[in-house]
Order: structure tokens, then sequence, then C-alpha cells
């Protein structure tokens, strides 16, 4: 009886084992995909290029906190002229 208690909680535990992988996999993935989309989004954006290369310089030092202000604070700023 304890072989079989024993067996169910190694394959409950190997079973939460990879779907932890899977997850952490996704987020990584998610993670990757904001940065990137940052930097193109920055690159691509209508504002003067001494002002991009402050943001891709932010995005790059500090790629999730840059990434995230840029897309809440700097794509709301109106280019110059």
């Amino acid at each position: 009886m304890l072989a079989t208690h024993t067996t169910v909680l190694a394959d409950s535990v190997s079973g939460l084992g990879f779907g932890l992988a899977i997850f952490l996999t996704l987020v990584a993935l998610a993670y990757v995909v904001f940065i990137v989309a940052a930097f193109v989004s920055i690159i691509f954006s209508n504002i003067d290029g001494g002002m991009k290369i402050v943001w891709l310089i932010f995005a790059l030092c500090a790629p999730f906190l840059g990434s995230l202000c840029w897309f809440l604070i700097g794509r709301r700023r109106r280019p110059i002229g």
C-alpha cells in the first residue's frame, strides 16, 4: 500500500515539475517578446533621433523597466515640430 502512495506522489511531483517548466518557458517567452516589441516600437516611433537613442539605451540598460516605461510614458509623447 505504501509503495502505491509513493508512486502516485512521485508521479504528481514530476507532473508538477513539467507544468512548472512549461509555465516558466511561457513567461520567459512573453518577457522576450515584450522587450523586442518595445525595441521595434521605439525604432519606428515618430520621435526625434536623440530621444530614440535615450529610450533605446534605457530599454537596453533596464530591459523590463525601460520597456514598461516606454509603453506607459514614451509612446504618448508628441514629436517635436
